[in-house]
């Protein structure tokens, strides 16, 4: 009897692992705030798992009971995993892009991308490196002057005849300050020791136009430095339509590029480059354009979808691609794995190139993505972002926009 009850116990304990198993995915990994456009079609995109609304929500037609409500995470339908939030939204709709663009961006201040010593007739000095000031900071102000550019904060240290000035910086996200001295060098001009750039230039693709809130939105990851890794802050800076006459092919190690040239034609500023993309003002939204609804984030699936890219002087085209994987509860560009099944594209790029950052990626009439990076060893594979969380970013700069305004 005993031997009987002792084999029941270790069935029950190795049957009920996967169930701990699952409950403890479902805390870790499984997000636990949803967005829906009606409350009896929730959906996690989970499998095992279904997020319902609290009781106390009215299941109606879709675009009632607009606004966040309590919810619980079920584990089959039946176990409790922990608490959720459900944001009942009204659906989106947004023009789709794919056309490549150029991208011309002024920093605010001037971003620090080295820091060096002067040589004076003393020896080496390292009058930023004193001061503080490390790699990845972006200067705001010298002696009380707004930076602009590297020639105006040249000029100020050169003026400075080797006083001691206050300097003013930020250094992720937080402000700082110090107090710089510079250094007469062995050429007869003063100089604090450091390396910095103040704009740079690149090419990716549009990813939707919102012509409700006037808003062009692409690359679906941000404009970093190519020293620091840092994002490049914005203090101005615009798109122009660029002409794609061809690409170099990717291969494995050595992605691709798209290959043409910039126009003066602007069609849109930059107003903000934040971790899901570059998003600015539209300055000419698409004439006839078919608006296509914002999938939401559980709406998306792994199967197939297209994508829309130049990649040539035919403009924009859709092409075949299978999403493969998602990481939901990420709230980088890095959402899903995509896979170029086209063979058009394949044999024209070898699969996503450089330029290609932001396509818009397509499924069931609905914008769920954009692409935002290749996988250098294999470039028919890349990471994308969920279109979801860059509609929320456009959002919020119109919100922005309107309360400067006010």
């Amino acid at each position: 009897m005993q031997a009987a009850i002792k084999a029941v116990s270790v069935i029950g304990l190795i049957l009920s692992f996967p169930v701990f198993l699952l409950i403890w995915y479902g805390n870790e990994y499984v997000p636990d705030r949803y967005t829906a456009t009606d409350p009896a079609n929730l959906t996690t995109g989970v499998p095992f798992f279904r997020c319902v609304c609290d009781a106390s929500v009215e299941v109606t037609a879709a675009g009632t009971n607009v606004g966040q409500h309590r919810a619980q995470l079920l584990l089959f339908d039946a176990i409790p995993v922990k608490s959720a939030t459900v944001e009942i939204v009204d659906r989106d709709y947004v023009i789709p892009g794919g056309d490549a663009f150029g991208l011309r961006l002024f920093t605010d201040g001037v971003l620090v991308t080295q820091i060096s010593s002067v040589n004076t007739a003393d020896g080496a000095a390292a009058p930023a490196k004193k001061a503080g000031i490390k790699q990845g900071d972006v200067i705001l102000e010298l002696d009380g002057v707004r930076v602009t550019s590297n020639a105006q904060l040249a000029q100020t240290v050169k003026n400075s005849k080797g006083r001691k000035m206050k300097v003013s910086f930020t250094r992720n996200g937080s402000q700082k300050s110090s107090v710089i001295t510079p250094a007469l060098a062995a050429d007869g001009e003063y100089h604090i020791g450091i390396w910095v750039r103040d704009s740079t230039a690149g090419v990716g693709t549009v990813t939707f136009t919102d012509p409700d809130n006037d808003v062009i939105a692409g690359l679906g990851h941000a404009i970093c430095d190519s020293d620091t890794g840092e994002i490049m802050p914005v203090r101005e800076g615009e798109m122009v339509r660029a002409e794609v006459r061809g690409c170099v092919k990717g291969t494995s190690g050595t992605p691709g590029e798209l290959c043409g040239f910039f126009h003066n034609e602007v069609i849109g500023s930059v107003e903000l480059n934040s971790d899901d993309g570059v998003y600015g003002t539209a300055t000419k939204l698409p004439e006839n354009a078919e608006r296509v609804p914002v999938a939401l984030t559980t709406e998306a699936t792994t199967g197939k979808a297209q994508i829309i890219a130049t990649i040539d002087k035919d403009g924009p085209q859709r092409f075949d691609v299978e999403i493969t994987r998602f990481f939901r509860a990420a709230s980088s560009e890095k959402n899903m794995i995509i896979r170029i099944t086209d063979k058009r594209l394949l044999e024209k790029t070898g699969g996503i190139v450089q330029g290609m950052s932001g396509s818009p990626i397509l499924q069931n009439g609905k914008l769920v993505g954009a692409v935002t990076h290749v996988f250098v060893n294999d470039p028919e594979q890349g990471y994308a972002i969920f279109a979801e969380s860059m509609l929320k970013t456009a959002e919020q700069l119109a919100q922005q926009r309107n309360r400067e305004a006010a």
